[in-house]
């Protein structure tokens, strides 16, 4: 009772704020009420119990997609795309595309762009390897890395095509054929910043730190 007492109490002030800032001329009014305004509305933001536990578990695991937030959440994927689109238009979260799926991260600049594009990418078991081999292979072409996967070329294709958005890769063209390379210097850099900051969420960082030993010791 105490705390709608002051969550209540909180918004009257806030109300009563922009009612007398209006007062005291258009433009400064004005910008102080839009500004007082969005506060009262982030304020209310957590009242529902199902954006709270999204917000969390944005936090715990930074990168989710929509399909594992709804899952944690035990809601449908139109009810956590709801609850996603409120806390994105309130500048609590922040999202990055990667292919056919949207990625969540906590707004505020924890993770910067670069960074939230390289999770992404890496948060697929099979693009891990593709990259591992190119770490183990340097200069390496596509034939020969199909052939050192085991699997089909529009596969490796698929995967390269995102380590290459992503600006893990590069190729190489030489006469009629292209190599492929990662600069490892790079890699291990950006690897060591997003481990650092993952350490205070539940994200698996074994999978990442695997590559930055591979990186460091790469040919």
């Amino acid at each position: 009772m105490r705390g709608e007492v002051g969550r209540y109490t909180v918004a009257a002030g806030l109300i009563v704020a922009v009612i007398a800032l209006t007062h005291a001329g258009p433009a400064v009014g004005a910008g102080a009420g839009i500004l007082l305004y969005n506060r009262l509305n982030r304020n209310s933001t957590f009242e529902n119990d199902t954006r709270r536990r999204i917000f969390d578990f944005v936090k715990t695991m930074p990168g989710s997609c929509i399909a594992d937030i709804a899952g944690s959440a035990g809601v449908s994927h139109s009810t956590a795309s709801y609850h996603l689109d409120k806390l994105l238009a309130f500048n609590l979260l922040t999202s990055t595309v990667d292919g056919n799926k949207v990625r969540f991260f906590i707004n505020g600049g924890a993770f910067s762009e670069e960074e939230r594009r390289t999770l992404a990418v890496l948060d697929n078991a099979e693009t891990r390897r593709v990259l591992a081999e190119i770490l183990k292979h340097p200069w390496c072409y596509r034939a020969e890395l199909t052939s050192i996967l085991g699997v089909s070329s529009p596969t490796v294709n698929w995967h390269l095509e995102r380590l290459q958005d992503a600006s893990l890769v590069q190729e190489n063209r030489s006469g009629r054929n292209r190599f492929l390379f990662c600069d490892k210097n790079r890699l291990g850099t950006l690897l060591a910043a997003l481990l650092k900051k993952l350490g205070d969420t539940g994200y698996d960082r074994r999978p990442l730190e695997d590559l930055a030993v591979l990186a460091q010791n790469a040919p």
